[in-house]
């Protein structure tokens, strides 16, 4: 085996590791947010205005934006006495602004300078499956945060804690007639006594029985939700509306595709 045969197995291992590499390499940031207009200005002695735009964020979308400088010698600085529009939270479209504090920073900003406003990671924020958990404190309360509407949310508390006081209520009427029973001593009273708190009685278990229903029925739909909103924050970096062919990463490797709309 020649040496031109070895250097070209060689080479082929290296290509086949890199594609194996790049097909097993997970998407860290696919946000579609984009950073323009970028621009500073320097306000008293003490700090600077950096501007920008910011455009195609998603709804619940966090990133992680940060600020650095550099010049023409490319020198870096890294600004740490910041505040408003940076670091991680959720961001939605406009105009933002950073303001730096230079001085606190005790850098030397002598020389011309580029500031440069970058999107280092980003996630969709979603309320999951566990949330159902928090009905066993409140009824209702997982739906607060899985659902963006709290109409059914608030229905599902009052009508389960409604449910609940009226079998209590139902439940000390029954107690109450039955001793009223087991102190009467004419027939006719204690047969409409004993009437009065079997009705009761029979009220207090509809009630319970009623409102524990929903309570179980509420728990497994803020589960189910749960995994749903899991599900589309997932695939929120795969939605794509235009026609034409299609990359995404998915199931640790990529998906080709075509779309067209008719």
């Amino acid at each position: 085996m020649d040496i031109l045969t070895l250097t070209r197995k060689k080479r082929f291992y290296l290509i086949l590791i890199l594609f194996i590499g790049i097909i097993t390499q997970p998407a860290l940031s696919q946000t579609k947010a984009k950073i323009t207009n970028v621009d500073f200005r320097l306000e008293g002695n003490r700090y600077i205005i950096v501007n920008y735009n910011l455009t195609g964020t998603l709804p619940r979308e966090e990133m992680t934006i940060e600020l650095q400088f550099i010049n023409e010698n490319n020198e870096k600085i890294v600004p740490k006495s910041v505040i408003n529009d940076i670091g991680k939270k959720v961001y939605e479209d406009g105009q933002k602004a950073i303001v730096w504090d230079f001085v606190s920073d005790l850098v030397n900003t002598t020389g011309n300078w580029k500031a440069i406003v970058a999107i280092t990671s980003s996630k969709i924020l979603f309320s999951g499956p566990g949330n159902a958990f928090l009905n066993i404190l409140i009824p209702g309360l997982g739906g607060y945060y899985v659902d963006q509407k709290k109409g059914r949310a608030v229905l599902s508390t009052l009508s389960t804690l409604g449910l609940v006081a009226y079998g209590v209520v139902e439940r000390m009427q029954a107690d109450k007639f039955y001793n009223d029973y087991n102190e009467s001593t004419t027939p006719s009273e204690m047969d409409g006594l004993y009437t009065q708190a079997n009705d009761a009685n029979h009220k207090y278990y509809m009630a319970t029985r009623a409102a524990a229903g929903i309570w179980a029925l509420d728990f497994i739909y803020v589960t189910i939700k749960g995994f749903h909103n899991k599900k589309v924050a997932k695939n929120a970096y795969n939605a794509y509306t235009g026609d034409g062919f299609t990359l995404k990463h998915a199931n640790n490797g990529f998906q080709v595709g075509y779309s067209v709309t008719f």
